[in-house]
């Protein structure tokens, strides 16, 4: 699965999570779909971030582990 088709999973949930909250009638229900969903949105933009930052990290550690090959 791609980032882009990661993120729009997200936001896909978190539409749906939306929809469920504005349904609701308890308002304990309707925070918990409306928090839900925003935390879906908010991972979504976060995921192309994310790995960045992990194959910036797997980069590294291949170089380091290329770099100490050379020093035995």
């Amino acid at each position: 699965m791609t980032d882009e088709q990661l993120a729009a999973m997200h936001r896909l949930l978190a539409e749906y999570h939306r929809k469920l909250a504005n349904e609701a009638v308890l308002d304990v229900v309707q925070q918990y779909h409306a928090d839900l969903g925003q935390r879906l949105v908010d991972e979504a933009v976060l995921i192309p971030r994310r790995t960045a930052i992990v194959e910036r990290l797997h980069e590294r550690e291949q170089q380091i582990a290329e770099d100490g090959g050379e020093n035995e």
